[in-house]
């Protein structure tokens, strides 16, 4: 009887943590708490547009195919990253796009590729500076700060979950940053949704929200 009720009781949990972890409510719950600090920068409310802002786009991965373009090698948050970084520096005539990223292979890295990409997609190779050392978010504001500190307005541009983090770290270096957010994970009636049947996309929301609050916590509390 021990055994059943032992039995019964494991499966009581194991139901109840899976329809916590796959139905929208607390998934959503923690994605929109990452998301809804910073919203995408509106041109228009920065005081002077003339400024040689520099906008960081930091890297998110790549893959190597002979066959395709350097636009259509980068991950789809890379892309996202980057278009969003593009839209900015059109609208800011004498910006910088300053492209972010290491090499684990020993190949083209991946602020090369975000490079390659931007000037396929429009930008001029010399609105752009590259910084190919960095292999995570530390190292990435480590670099740009050994290199320009607060010479230059800064915009960061990265994933909307991974925004609180990037901010943090780079004011950590001393870099004070304009956020402008993308990729975002949910939007419109996304946004609302509480209640819904378990799906894989609600658990992958969740533990891309918790991975980003584990690193918070150990930038934070811990340092690297």
């Amino acid at each position: 009887m021990k055994r059943d009720s032992i039995a019964k009781w494991l499966i009581l949990v194991t139901g109840a943590w899976f329809l916590i972890i796959s139905t929208p409510f607390v998934p959503v719950f923690v994605v929109n708490s990452l998301e809804d600090r910073y919203e995408p920068i509106n041109i228009d409310h920065l005081d002077d547009k003339g400024l040689e802002y520099h906008i960081i786009v930091l890297g998110s991965g790549h893959g190597f195919d002979d066959r395709l373009p350097a636009n259509s090698l980068l991950s789809a948050n890379a892309l996202g990253r980057l278009s969003e970084g593009i839209r900015l520096h059109n609208q800011l005539p004498n910006s910088k796009l300053v492209l972010s990223g290491y090499s684990s292979s020993g190949r083209t890295s991946q602020a090369e590729m975000l490079q390659q990409s931007a000037i396929l997609l429009g930008v001029n190779e010399a609105s752009t500076i590259i910084q190919t050392e960095p292999e995570n978010t530390y190292r990435e504001a480590e670099v740009y700060s050994g290199n320009f500190s607060n010479r230059y307005p800064v915009i960061l541009v990265t994933s909307a979950t991974h925004m609180p983090r990037a901010v943090m770290v780079f004011e950590y270096f001393g870099v004070d940053v304009i956020p402008s957010p993308t990729n975002y994970r949910l939007k419109g009636s996304w946004k609302q949704v509480r209640f819904g049947w378990p799906s894989m996309s609600n658990i992958d929301h969740l533990e891309a929200g918790m991975r980003e609050y584990a690193a918070i916590a150990r930038e934070k509390y811990w340092g690297r």
